[in-house]
Order: C-alpha cells, then sequence, then structure tokens
C-alpha cells in the first residue's frame, strides 16, 4: 500500500495507488497516474522529471495543488 496518493516499485515493475484516489476527480487521478509513471523515466523529482509531467499535462501545477488540497 502506497504511503502517499501512488508509488512506483521499479523492481516489481509494478505502480500501486492508494484507495482514497476514488474519492478524487478525473483529472486528479490522471495526475497522479501520470506522476508515478513518469517516476519510471525519472527516479526523481528534477527538472527533467517535471518536463515529463508537463509534457503530459501542462496544468500539472493546478493539478498538484488539487492533490495536496485531497490529502
Amino acid at each position: 500500500m502506497p504511503k502517499q496518493d501512488g508509488e512506483v516499485v521499479v523492481e516489481k515493475n509494478s505502480v500501486n495507488f492508494s484507495w482514497k484516489l476514488i474519492m478524487a476527480d478525473d483529472k486528479t487521478i490522471d495526475y497522479v497516474i501520470i506522476h508515478e509513471l513518469a517516476h519510471i523515466k525519472q527516479h526523481n523529482h528534477s527538472k527533467k522529471f517535471w518536463n515529463i509531467v508537463e509534457s503530459i499535462m501542462p496544468d500539472y501545477p493546478e493539478q498538484k495543488k488539487k492533490i495536496k488540497n485531497f490529502r
């Protein structure tokens, strides 16, 4: 079970999500999925990581704020 909204377990080739995400809106869920999948290419929160996220979801800062409020 992930400690936050989601997690990537590279060794197991798996992505796990918190059950609480079912209460979030679709766009917020999309953000969490994109965020976790971006960690497959970039294992940190560097500029490269955020560029990957932004290339898929240009409005990610708005979704990032929503997920912080969701917790």
